[in-house]
């Protein structure tokens, strides 16, 4: 069983989880939620690049990150606020980049979209376009 939560733990599984977690919960967002989690996202942005942009610049940048990058910055936001994730069962998982190229791994995404399958009965994947924060 060691083995099985190693392979749980590992940074890919943890940003995988996340990602496909709020791809499920974003469009269950209310418009109060999404302005706390774009000026929470926005903090957590400087922090993790060391920014010292203004805000437009950083929203411009952070409108052009890849989407899988988004959403595990939109779940530490989730997170430091408190609010759940779409399922019960599941939390949000501990990252410490949210930009580490491994939480883009295809083989992470797919088995954490099976298990999700499995459990919860629902399919998801990770929508093509990265998300707009204008629009939030």
């Amino acid at each position: 069983m060691g083995f099985l939560r190693r392979l749980l733990d590992m940074p890919s599984f943890n940003g995988a989880t996340n990602a496909l977690l709020i791809e499920l919960a974003l469009p269950e967002l209310t418009e109060p939620q999404r302005s706390q989690l774009k000026v929470r996202v926005l903090e957590l942005y400087k922090t993790h690049t060391v920014s010292d942009e203004s805000t437009d610049v950083i929203l411009v940048q952070l409108n052009q990150t890849p989407r899988i990058f988004q959403l595990n910055m939109v779940a530490l936001a989730m997170k430091d606020l408190g609010y759940p994730p779409p399922f019960r069962k599941e939390k949000i998982q501990k990252i410490k980049n949210p930009f580490d190229p491994a939480h883009a791994d295809e083989y992470a995404l797919r088995a954490v979209a099976r298990r999700l399958k499995w459990n919860y009965g629902v399919e998801v994947w990770i929508a093509e376009e990265p998300i707009s924060f204008d629009s939030w």
